[in-house]
């Protein structure tokens, strides 16, 4: 069995990045408690690779929401077309479509929350389902374009 699970992680970086960063390598602790093992990435990129297709980054996390499902299309903010475990975790290569680039750019989207497919019971991560670019964060995570000056 398998759980599917929204998690915001990812690095900070100028602009509509052509790579970003989707999970730190080793175990990953939510504010609320929860832990999550990356420590396996090659496995999340081998289930990628089998799957022959893009994954989505959509806005909010319509694709996940049945509301979002339902209402009718949900307008895609980019398609990640290549996983890469590095030694700071799993990065994912992104095509991004020029709404998106434009809301990023103006600072309306700055988060990044991949959406994972855990092992049920161990939270061991073992896919990775979509992305999604948000506002706020149910997680810690730096924003795509900088941090914030303090």
């Amino acid at each position: 069995m398998h759980d599917t699970v929204r998690l915001s992680t990812g690095e900070h970086l100028n602009g509509a990045p052509e790579w970003v960063h989707l999970l730190p390598p080793g175990v990953i602790e939510a504010r609320d408690g929860r832990t999550f093992d990356a420590t396996d990435s090659a496995t999340i990129v081998a289930a990628f690779s089998a799957g022959g297709i893009d994954l989505p980054v959509d806005y909010e996390h319509q694709n996940d929401a049945p509301k979002g499902r339902v209402s009718g299309r949900v307008p895609p903010a980019g398609w990640i077309t290549e996983l890469k475990q590095r030694s700071n975790g799993l990065w994912g290569r992104v095509e991004w479509t020029e709404r998106a680039r434009i809301l990023i750019a103006a600072r309306k989207h700055r988060f990044l929350s991949p959406t994972i497919i855990t092992e049920k019971g161990s939270g061991r991560i073992v896919r990775l389902k979509s992305a999604a670019l948000v506002t706020t964060l149910p997680f810690a995570s730096p924003p795509l374009h900088g941090r914030p000056s303090s």
